[in-house]
Formats: C-alpha cells, structure tokens, sequence
C-alpha cells in the first residue's frame, strides 16, 4: 500500500507527500499566544477537526468502539478524563454515550480545562462515521490511530481482531477514499488487518513506538510492509537515514516545543504530529530553506532561439462576456534541444505563454492555459544525466526504429540511455523498491528532475502571469526532503549545492494531469505543488503505456469518483474535468446506443466520459500527447482522425452526456522514432442558431470530410456518424498540408516521421486557438483552420 493523496483545505493534493505536513493531534487542541500555549478546543471533536481543516492540517484521531460496536472518536478507554461521565466506551451503547455524555474540557492530555455546566462548547463524542463526513466535506486527509492495545481492558486479541475490521467496515461504509487515509497503531496486528484488506489497497500504514522501541521500529515496520513510522520524539542520530534508506516515511510524535519541531524539520522527517499545529506552522517557515530565485522573463532573442520551425498565428474566438473564462489551447512542439537545461525548457514554455496568452489575457476573468499530455516526459533528458539519451531522441539519432511497425524501440532503447545516466539514483529506489518495474525505472529515478523542471517552471509562471496552467507526465507520487543523507544520494549534479530533494514515495508511475492556479492553495508539501488546485491521474492506459508498465488510476469505488471530481473555476460556472486522451474516448457504448443500465461510475475504466458528466463536468480538458502519425491508420486500423471524432466531438454531442465544451491541446514533435502528432481543436455543445443566424457550414479534421465506403479505403460503418463537416467545432488548427485524398495525406506524414530523412522531418505545427467558453454556449462560432 502506498499513500497517494494529501489533502489541505478544500484541496487535494495527489503525490504529495513531505517537506513536512502538519499532523493536528487529536484535532490540535492548542494554540500559542505570545510566548503561552493555551487550551483551545476539545481534543478529538468535532469542532477540533473543522478547525484543523479550514487550516489545511492532515487530521489526526483517535478510534474507539462502543458496547454494540458503533466507531468512535475518544483516546481513553474510560472516560472520566474528557467527559461528565465515568467508566468504560465499551461499556456503554452508542445511543447512551450520545445521551448521557459531552465531552466538558478543552485541550488535551495534561492541559485540560473543564468547561462549567451549560457551556455551549461541550460537545458530543464524534462517531467515527461523522468524523469521515466532516473530512470528506472539507476533503482532509486523515490519521486513524486504531486504539486496539493489549494494555486496555477493551482490547480484541483475535487475528485478525474484530475491532479493527469494524473500523475498517466503518470507514468503507462512509464513502472515504483510502488513499486519503493513514492508519496508525502501536499493535502490528490492527495494521496487519488493514493491510490484509484489498479495499486498502491504496491507504497507508504507520507503526507507532514508545521511545524504548523506536530503534527497532523501521525494520519491523519493512519486514511487514507498513508504509510509515512514528516514533516518540526524539530520535536518535541515524533513525531518519536508516527509515528513508527502507523506503518509510517518518512522521514523529508529539511535538509542542518550538525547538523540537525546528529540530525535525531540519532532520528531514516527513511530517509531525503536534497538539499545536499553529505554532508547527510557523517554526517550519522559520527554517524552511528559501525557494529557488525565479528567472526573469526571457526577451525576444531567447524565444526566437527556442521557436518551432513551423509556425501560425493563433485562432481567436473572443467574446467581451462576463463569467467566461478564457481558454487557451496551445500545440506545443517538443525538441530535443529544449530540454538540454532545465532554464531552457523554461524560456520555451514561456515563450509560448509570451506569445499566444499575454497579449490576449483576459481581465477580470480566469484564464486556462491548456498544454497536453506528457509535456514533461522529455525533460527526463535534461542535463549531464540525459546527454546520451538526448543524442538518441534527437533527430536521426543511432536509436534502432521500429516506427513502421508502431512499436517504440527506439523510445525503449533511450529509456535505457536515461537508466545509464541516472544508475546511481536508480541503484538507491531498486534498493528501497526491490518490486520495480525495470521498464518504468527510469521515471522514477528521474523524480527530482521532473519536480525540479517541468513541474516547478508550470508551478512559476502560473503565478506570474496570475493564469491556471495545465500539463501531464508519466511519474511517480514524491515527496520533497531535507534529509541530508538523501540530499547525498539523489541530488541532480548539475545543481551546485540544493537545499532539498523530490523523492519518489512509491515505485508506480502514472500518467497523471496536474492543473496549477495563480496562487498557493496550501502552506506545506513538495513546493511545485502548493498551487496545484487540481489533478488527474489516467484510467484506462493505453497499450504503449501498459508496455512501459505505468500504473493506472483507480477505477472504482471513492478513489475513482475523486479522480474525475472537476474542479470548479472560481467566478464562473465552468466545471472542468480531464480526460487524457484515450479516457476521452471511453463511454461503455457506441454513440447513438442506450447507456448501459449500470452506474456511470461503478468501472470508470469502461465508463469514463459517462461518470465525468455524473459529476459535474462542463468543461472537458482533453489533454493529448497523440503517439503515431496523424494521416494513417489508428490503432484500430481505421483513419485516425476518423476516430478521434469519438473523442473531441461526440463529448459535445452525444445525448448521453451533456459537456458544453471539450478543449484538446494536442502535442506534436517526434521522439526518437515515435511521431507525436494531431490537430488542436475545441468543440461546443451545438445550441439552436439565433434567428437569421444559420451558423457556420462547419469543420473536420483532415481527411474525414467525407466518409468513404469504397474499398480499399472503406472506413467501418460504426464510424459514418462521425465523418463530415460538423458545426460543433468552434476552432480546429490546420495541419502541415492542405486537406486532400488520404494518398496524399499519407505520404505527408511519412515524410514527417522519424527517419524519412525528409525536409518536412519533424516539421510540425506549433500554435494555438483562444476562446472564451460561456455556460452555456451562446451561439455557434467556427474557426476552420
């Protein structure tokens, strides 16, 4: 198991795990003023967990059960300490513990104050049901200490013990994702429960420790394949090294002391358990390393420097509408020769911004900058590490190609290039991840090269130029560490003296879609993703994916619907949501059929676009990075642009669903020997034309003008729907030749390909269409390419 998600506030944040977060112990029931800690709220209530979330603190509670098995959240096993009343929680029912007794102190152990009788703020004791409410409500990640101890007169000694398997069928029960979730016990046989358990398979498990066994707490917790340890604070030198050296994480407790929780940070631990979680806040500003100075913008020589070979003007459909946030699509052409520093990849996605989104920004309204899918992959090339690698990606590089045959050896054999180069880093994650995948290696060995390039150059200039920006790449879930053992060992050595370093959590990779906004969102984690307001991780791979061994998102159950969850866009009605390519194209039947009876969301991997609109989405950022020629066969052996209508088009007119837009950026540019290429375009739900307005005879991606019923090039009949002119394109990009007979368009893209030796190799487009996208569309507006 692996815990994939942070949540902070009313955001979450997947893959992000350090730098360190702020455990609020029993809800944090202290605050500091001045130099005095005070009683703030009730330990382990209600009104503690909404305060620790509006804050943006990981939740940290305790789990009891009554005397007919009912969940709740109380530390004692009796409860004289923190309610009016006395004896045992297994004692009593949950109906009598709601009756009779509030909890009628604030603060917690050993700095209790009783409320008089009357306070309004006694409080009930929570069920653990209300608890996952409130955090499923205020998306906050949670810390379920199971308090199934062999010292308390409660305690459950079966295996696995029925105590635990309650909470876990309480938790299971309220609709909690488990990759939100940690759950932490000092008894390995509660953990063991959870871990037995397929439903968690994505929830983490931490061993706690009194201080005479932290020693021996990390290999205990590897040897039964826990995820984290926390240990009674402090620890002694080495601890942290020898847990980071297993693949832990560490996550200390109870921390009140400003000095202490100086002196974990500056340790590198993960993150901290405190009753004051205000005061951890601020001592961790305090010694948090500055953030890397940001690059002014590049002037006119380095973007001409940086340009594609080919060119065109923007498409603009620009309407002066309040609430309409402004969308741009940009077709980005990777390079090799743009990845050879991480300032260089930075002044070419800059450039980009320079020239298709600053001078048409719009005022008073949110602007979304819509790069594709894997935006990020060539940067694992960058610097001394990626030299041999970006010798075979280049064009006409020693790579072997398979690109006729659609099968990416050429990528392959530069993957093993990458391997090379970053053997050290990869010696280090084999060792902590003995069950890597040897084909996905290498993208996790390149963790801080992605975190530190691609990811903090969208995290910067969304805040520079106050713009939602978005991108994917196929990486691993990490962390960003102050540990100086593992500054050593994975520091990129290009980088003279880093104060940290990213640090995958896990060995999967995914192919996941990241969505910055103009702002910090949260105050701790990894810093390329404070302002990350939104992601996405794809579900279902592709075949050349499943060939380099990525992970899939979930499919089913709460992790899958908060996958797809769409982001709301603050000022308007857009709702927007992703599909990465293939997902885009998966609704479980064809268009013009009845949906299938079962729920939109029960196997996202079969319904995808069916339980995108289920929840909310308007908005459908189809994020492309498109690998074959464009002008040929797809992979079901059809005209590819053909089927791509199945895509960008049928979300806009399948009766089905009811997205207002789609928005596809695609990617073009070759690599190694695999073409990337397509056409970007945005389409909008078809609205009756106003009267005397007819709209606009419509659109169609090259070579699907007409369907074609004569063999040998005789397109399937499933597909005739999709063929023809169509009004719902608001803006299609040209391709690099004119539309012609599909011969024609061919052999064009043959001589685009890797290896055509051509002078139209890797010859492609870059450019852009902007639009402003109202809810709902208000009339049809085409912009042909």
């Amino acid at each position: 198991m692996a815990c994939a998600a942070l949540v902070f506030g009313s955001l979450l944040v997947e893959s992000a795990m350090a730098s360190p977060f702020i455990h609020a112990h029993r809800g944090g029931a202290l605050e500091t003023r001045g130099a005095e800690q005070r009683a703030a709220v009730p330990e382990n209530s209600l009104k503690a967990f909404e305060t620790a979330a509006e804050a943006g603190f990981v939740l940290e509670l305790d789990v009891k059960l009554t005397a007919d098995g009912v969940a709740v959240v109380i530390h004692d096993a009796t409860l004289e300490r923190t309610t009016n009343c006395v004896g045992t929680v297994a004692a009593m029912t949950a109906a009598q513990l709601r009756a009779e007794c509030e909890i009628d102190v604030i603060g917690t152990t050993g700095t209790e104050r009783r409320l008089p009788e009357g306070s309004p703020r006694r409080t009930a004791v929570p069920t653990l049901a209300e608890a996952l409410e409130l955090a499923i409500r205020r998306r906050a990640k949670i810390n379920l200490e199971i308090k199934n101890l062999p010292t308390e007169p409660d305690f459950d000694a079966g295996i696995p013990p029925a105590f635990a398997t309650t909470v876990a069928e309480t938790i299971k029960a309220s609709g909690y994702p488990p990759s939100w979730l940690i759950v932490q016990s000092f008894y390995p046989t509660n953990l063991d429960a959870i871990e037995a358990d397929p439903y968690f398979a994505d929830a983490a498990t931490s061993l706690l420790t009194l201080a005479p066994l932290n020693a021996g707490g990390p290999a205990l917790a590897d040897l039964r394949g826990y995820e984290w340890v926390s240990p009674a604070w402090p620890v002694d030198p080495g601890y942290i090294e020898t847990a980071h050296a297993l693949g832990l994480r560490v996550v200390p407790y109870t921390l009140d002391r400003e000095a202490e929780i100086r002196a974990a940070a500056n340790a590198g631990v993960d993150a901290m358990i405190t009753n004051d979680p205000g005061l951890a806040r601020g001592a961790i500003d305090a010694v948090e390393p500055p953030s890397p100075p940001v690059p002014p913008p590049p002037g006119k020589a380095a973007c001409r420097e940086v340009a594609a070979g080919r060119t065109a003007p923007a498409i603009e459909s620009l309407l002066p509408q309040r609430g309409a946030p402004r969308v741009f699509a940009l077709q980005f052409k990777q390079e090799i020769r743009n990845v050879t520093s991480y300032e260089r990849f930075r002044t070419k996605i800059e450039c980009m911004i320079l020239d298709y989104v600053v001078p048409r920004l719009a005022k008073k309204r949110p602007n979304i900058v819509a790069l594709n899918e894997d935006v990020g992959l060539l940067t694992l090339a960058t610097g001394s590490r990626g030299a041999a690698a970006r010798t075979l990606f280049g064009d006409g590089g020693p790579a072997p190609s398979c690109e006729p045959e659609g099968i990416p050896c050429g990528v392959v054999a530069a993957l093993g290039a990458i391997a090379t180069g970053y053997a050290d880093q990869l010696a280090l994650y084999l060792a902590r991840f003995p069950r890597m995948s040897s084909v996905a290696a290498p993208f996790v060995a390149g963790t801080d090269t992605f975190a530190r390039g691609w990811m903090q150059t969208f995290s910067d200039l969304a805040k520079r130029y106050g713009v939602y920006i978005l991108g994917s790449n196929n990486q691993a879930p990490f962390r960003e560490s102050w540990d100086p053992s593992e500054i050593a060992l994975l520091a990129d050595p290009d980088v003279p003296e880093p104060s940290s370093v990213f640090v995958a959590t896990r060995p999967a990779v995914y192919n996941e879609v990241f969505l910055w906004g103009p702002e910090d969102v949260v105050e701790e984690g990894p810093r390329p993703l404070r302002n990350v307001v939104a992601q996405n991780k794809k579900v279902p791979l592709t075949s050349i994916e499943e060939l380099l061994q990525l992970e899939p998102g979930p499919s089913m159950g709460p992790d899958a619907r908060w996958n797809l969850k769409p982001f709301r866009v603050p000022g308007t009605k857009a709702r927007v949501g992703f599909a990465t390519s293939l997902p885009a194209f998966v609704y479980g039947h064809r268009l013009g059929e009845a949906a299938p009876a079962a729920g939109a969301c029960a196997d996202v991997s079969v319904t995808y676009m069916r339980c995108l609109d289920k929840l909310g989405t308007n908005l459908v950022i189809q994020d492309e990075a498109n690998p074959g020629r464009w002008a040929g066969a797809s992979g079901e052996g059809n005209w590819q642009p053909l089927e791509w209508m199945r895509s960008t088009w049928r979300a806009v007119r399948d009766r089905s669903v009811s997205f207002d837009y789609n928005v596809t950026p695609h990617m073009v540019g070759n690599l190694a020997d695999l073409p990337f290429d397509g056409q970007t375009a945005i389409t909008q739900r078809s609205r009756a034309p106003r009267k005397g307005r007819l709209g606009g005879a419509g659109c169609a991606y090259i070579g699907a003008s007409r369907f074609i019923s004569e063999a040998p090039e005789a397109d399937p009949d499933y597909l005739r729907p999709y063929a023809g002119p169509k009004r719902q394109f608001l803006g299609i990009v040209e391709w690099v030749a004119a539309d012609g007979s599909r011969a024609e368009l061919r052999e064009t893209a043959r001589k685009l390909a890797p290896g055509s030796r051509d002078q139209l190799e890797n010859d492609y487009l870059e450019t852009a269409i902007v639009a402003d996208l109202p809810f709902p569309p208000e009339r049809e507006r085409q912009r042909c390419g």
